[in-house]
């Protein structure tokens, strides 16, 4: 199924994993309480994201747990490292490379209405369900030209459509009404593998519980004493690239290196024209990899500082194919995190979405008519959609009195609100412009099909 990029559904493989049984609200509560997920809304791409005691878009279990139920709640977050001891690598992947060769751990938590766009993921992934059940929708990617895919800023092997498939607009899109597609339900205890760059769309009408294993790019492992495996093992056993302590930065959505590293050498092998005995000098090789038609201007700022600036990649005068070899681990981890990079995995969020302002606008006409104290303080702030742990932190460090903040202290203090809009409007309007000029082109099309139909008649 790896090799053939083929969905398959493996019934009651996840009835093994001891998170199975154990993992209702009130255990992770008690053993994992403290411990911070991500947050996002239950219908993808919705401009709303929830604010919780930790940030927006993040929040402890305990939290999380005591609304999740009520309110529009969902928890999309990494594997926090201390819950490994309740999941297992199941025997079919723990054999050959693909034991080595998990990328993340993602955790899908909500109680139920949830639904995703059409999308596609970078990874091969086994989806597992440990409790609930999701109703998925499968495209297979040869139909790209067809789902009229969106771009986004991160780019990557990810995306997904601009279609809306609870009201598809076919005057909008009119060649999404040939895309075949598969249906499949999952059930509790069942796990799903998913080839990368596969597209697709879950729902879940009720509570559910889902652990992706996220490994690989590639169709191709070594698949040694794959065949003869019979147990499954611990997950804290096993290597796994990127993991998540439960607090702080987040490295969801982060790419492999080993696809960062074949990505550089494939352009190597572009410059040289497949010959692997061949060299080139490194300042070429270098601006042809920033330069890449590929990449997206806020990459090649990157890529310049991290080649350019910094030499990660070395002394190196020329470059061969054995170079990336010799290149060390940490390098090709830190060129994944400058590519992969995503504001949500950061737990100060908000100072990405929230424009500085904004910020300032808001509290000044707080304080217009008169100081206010840390309750009013931060009630103001909340109003801009941001959580009462950065709004406590700003009224200390804003106040001069200690008790209260005054229209002064707004106005004079004013770099302290620096933290905002730092990245803000890194690449979404390029996207935005492209995603707008692919709705254009759609309809043109459509348009120009009509006349030739009507000059045909």
């Amino acid at each position: 199924y790896i090799r053939t990029r083929t969905p398959v559904i493996l019934r009651g493989l996840a009835k093994t994993f001891p998170a199975f049984h154990l993992w209702s609200d009130q255990y992770i509560t008690d053993n994992f309480g403290d411990l911070e997920v991500r947050l996002e809304a239950k219908t993808e791409k919705e401009s709303f994201t929830p604010v919780g005691e930790v940030g927006l878009g993040r929040a402890t279990f305990k939290e999380f747990f005591s609304r999740y139920k009520t309110d529009n709640m969902y928890c999309v977050s990494e594997v926090p490292e201390p819950m490994y001891k309740d999941l297992m690598l199941p025997a079919l992947m723990n054999c050959g490379s693909l034991r080595n060769s998990l990328v993340e751990m993602n955790l899908w938590i909500n109680s139920g209405g949830a639904k995703s766009i059409i999308h596609k993921d970078a990874h091969n992934q086994l989806n597992c369900l440990l409790a609930g059940s999701k109703d998925w929708i499968f495209i297979n990617n040869t139909y790209n030209d067809w789902i009229y895919q969106a771009e986004e800023i991160d780019g990557d092997q990810g995306g997904f459509s601009l279609v809306n498939p609870d009201n598809v607009n076919y005057v909008s899109f009119p060649l999404f009404e040939q895309v075949p597609w598969e249906y499949a339900t999952v059930h509790a205890g069942d796990c799903l593998y998913l080839p990368p760059r596969y597209y697709h769309r879950v729902k879940s009408t009720d509570r559910n519980f889902a652990v992706s294993f996220l490994f690989g790019t590639r169709s191709e492992f070594e698949m040694g004493g794959c065949d003869e495996a019979t147990s499954a093992v611990p997950l804290n056993t096993v290597p796994v690239q990127w993991k998540y302590p439960g607090s702080g930065m987040m490295s969801m959505g982060n790419s492999d290196p080993a696809g960062i590293k074949e990505w550089f050498i494939e352009m190597f092998l572009e410059m040289t024209g497949g010959d692997v005995t061949d060299n080139v000098p490194m300042e070429e090789y270098v601006y042809f990899v920033i330069d890449d038609e590929g990449s997206i201007p806020y990459m090649k700022e990157l890529f310049h500082d991290l080649l350019v600036e910094r030499k990660v990649l070395g002394d190196f005068q020329y470059v061969d194919r054995n170079m990336f070899d010799l290149i060390p681990e940490e390098v090709w981890r830190e060129l994944t995190v400058a590519q992969s990079y995503d504001p949500s995995n950061d737990p100060n969020n908000e100072f990405y979405h929230i424009e500085k302002r904004d910020v300032v606008n808001i509290l000044k006409d707080a304080t217009y008519y008169g100081a206010v104290n840390k309750d009013q303080f931060v009630e103001a702030y909340c109003r801009l959609g941001g959580s009462a742990r950065v709004a406590r932190e700003l009224f200390s460090q804003v106040t001069s009195d200690g008790d209260t903040v005054s229209w002064y202290d707004v106005r004079d203090k004013d770099d302290i609100f620096n933290v905002f809009g730092q990245v803000h409007d890194r690449g979404d309007e390029e996207m935005f412009t492209r995603n707008q000029e692919i709705k254009r082109r759609a309809e043109e099309d459509l348009r120009k099909s009509i006349v030739d139909t009507k000059t045909e008649l």
